[in-house]
């Protein structure tokens, strides 16, 4: 499967890809149903607060990556998405904006859930894709690229179609769905920057294999995030 916008590349890029899309975090029975609108009353909202255990710190993930990248061609399109994730908007000359931080248009959608952002547990699964998130940067830089490129950013377009289908199936609003609505088109591009930030990297079997294993590390985590999300969100 491949979107508008996304590059022919390396064997052993286009490989991985195939394994990603194949992977159960990928084709996970939570999607389906999501996607089709078979959602319990209140599950948009449980959907929506432990998410968001995940999303508000999204931006200090991938800072703590660029921080043990060494080297500066490969540091860069995650800088440009850092920026991005404040709201700027480089080619547009759009400085960074407060109100599109994409923390803020997450917590705008659950507002319109209802979702009680102060008092949320998280289920164990949401706990442990959470944690794993935070320990990226222990990885090996090559590996925790790989666990941000295409274990979580490149997924980003195909996970997200079917949740944003789900809740307007179920009467949210365009403008409460910003946040999946803009990740949809904006993570083609900013996991295409992460494959030119791994691509270097992948002229040997042991970064590939590196590579491969960051992917799998966090698609596993996300299997389990999706158990989770299904058992108490889906009908």
């Amino acid at each position: 499967m491949t979107l508008v916008g996304e590059k022919v590349r390396s064997p052993f890029v286009e490989s991985l890809k195939k394994e990603v899309h194949a992977h159960p975090a990928m084709t996970h029975s939570f999607l389906k149903k999501f996607g089709e609108g078979k959602i319990r009353p209140e599950g948009p909202k449980i959907f929506a607060e432990q998410y968001y255990q995940y999303s508000k710190h999204f931006s200090r993930y991938l800072a703590a990556v660029i921080s043990i990248i060494p080297d500066e061609p490969a540091r860069e399109p995650l800088i440009k998405n850092l920026y991005e994730e404040y709201g700027g908007r480089a080619e547009e000359q759009k400085e960074m904006d407060l109100e599109l931080v994409h923390a803020n248009i997450f917590r705008k959608f659950c507002k319109a859930a209802g979702a009680n952002l102060e008092t949320t547990k998280p289920l164990p699964e949401t706990s442990l894709f959470v944690e794993r998130c935070f320990h990226l940067h222990e990885l090996h830089f090559v590996e925790a690229l790989g666990a941000l490129g295409p274990g979580i950013e490149y997924t980003v377009p195909f996970i997200y179609k079917p949740i944003y289908d789900g809740l307007k199936k179920k009467g949210y609003k365009e403008a409460d769905l910003l946040f999946f609505s803009a990740h949809i088109t904006l993570d083609v591009e900013h996991g295409e920057n992460i494959w030119h930030s791994i691509e270097p990297y992948t002229r040997s079997s042991e970064n590939q294999e590196r590579i491969r294993r960051g992917a799998m590390y966090m698609l596993d985590a996300r299997k389990v995030l999706w158990d989770g999300l299904e058992r108490a969100c889906c009908l």
